[in-house]
């Protein structure tokens, strides 16, 4: 009966919670026109952060005891957050029920299994941001491009590390020191408009910051594993980090949008061709340049298209829309439409 309430209560709730948040935030995007990037990817987070507003709530079945099925507008009550500890001062005895040890046990084993993956994937950028550090005496050029973005984007620099694994696709890794993964093999292969366009690319990321959103949308999303709706979100989130950086190359880089087009579709068929068949581990792929799929192809050509039609000058929102969007994103958050479903003992919250 426990497992049954958790899945009625908190599973299927946060579900239901995420799919409607995910349907309305595309539908809103879709009719807004928005194209500032950073607003779009803060109304995507809406689904991987919504659900945590949910089960933080503890509903009163009284209200709805005279009812089969209610609904109703709800604003959370911060005093929910305290009634979820109600009855932890009976002691040990509340948690004799077998039920509940397993439950119990299941969840330190999540938790656990969750920590050592982020343990690993941390350690396993770690390892490659040192993997074969070089200077600018080793490579010029690559320091030379930038040098010359950087001082037009005003951000900081990254070093430059050298992978040689089978990883082609360049990457940035860091938050607030940053180092630039590069393929000598990818270097060797790329003209220097291609390489350019690459490396402007990934110095983007820093400018944006995507780092770190990267990482917390990855939290978020894990916290979430059951959740399928949540992956799209994530996934959705560095669709846009990936488009936007591409603007903020239209922006700075002072090159003609089709030139860039070109360049980072020519760069891309390189990195393909010398890539293996072995698929690339998702650590790899947080910011890269390779298709994999065909999903991932139809991305790929809205990506090209997008740039193609991005005008330098409209990039990002002025200040008084963006205080608007962030209302509106707030008052999402908060407002929860609820309904109530009694099957016979049985109460089953959408919210």
């Amino acid at each position: 009966m426990v497992f049954l309430e958790i899945l009625v209560n908190y599973i299927l709730p946060i579900i239901y919670n995420s799919f409607v948040s995910l349907v309305l935030v595309l539908f809103f995007l879709f009719i807004s026109r928005i194209k500032d990037s950073n607003i779009r990817i803060l109304f995507l987070f809406l689904p991987l952060i919504k659900p945590f507003i949910i089960i933080a709530e503890k509903m009163d079945k009284t209200y709805f005891q005279s009812y089969p099925v209610a609904g109703l507008f709800r604003l959370p009550d911060p005093n929910n957050i305290f009634r979820i500890f109600e009855g932890f001062d009976k002691g040990p005895a509340v948690f004799s029920d077998i039920n509940y040890l397993v439950l119990l046990l299941i969840i330190i084993s999540i938790v656990t299994i969750l920590v050592v993956r982020w343990v690993i994937l941390y350690l396993f950028y770690k390892n490659l941001a040192h993997e074969d550090k070089v200077g600018r005496k080793d490579i010029p050029g690559i320091y030379a491009i930038i040098d010359d973005y950087i001082q037009k984007m005003k951000t900081k620099a990254p070093y430059v590390s050298l992978t040689h694994r089978h990883y082609f696709s360049p990457f940035i890794i860091g938050i607030k020191n940053f180092a630039l993964v590069l393929s000598p093999k990818l270097i060797d292969i790329l003209n220097t408009g291609e390489k350019e366009v690459l490396i402007q690319h990934e110095l983007s990321h820093i400018k944006r910051n995507d780092n770190l959103i990267g990482w917390i949308a990855l939290i978020l999303r894990d916290l979430l594993f059951f959740n399928p709706f949540s992956y799209i979100a994530y996934s959705l989130i560095k669709s846009e980090q990936e488009k936007d950086s591409d603007k903020l190359v239209v922006k700075y880089s002072g090159k003609p949008v089709k030139k860039i087009a070109k360049n980072i579709l020519n760069a891309t068929l390189k990195i393909k061709s010398i890539s293996t068949l072995k698929p690339i581990s998702e650590s790899a792929q947080s910011f890269t340049f390779l298709p994999l799929g065909s999903f991932s192809h139809f991305r790929f050509r809205n990506r090209i298209n997008s740039i193609l039609k991005t005008n330098p000058d409209k990039i990002y929102s002025r200040i008084f829309p963006k205080i608007l969007m962030y209302i509106l994103f707030l008052t999402l958050l908060i407002i929860q439409l609820m309904f109530v479903i009694k099957i016979n003992n049985l109460y089953i919250f959408l919210r």
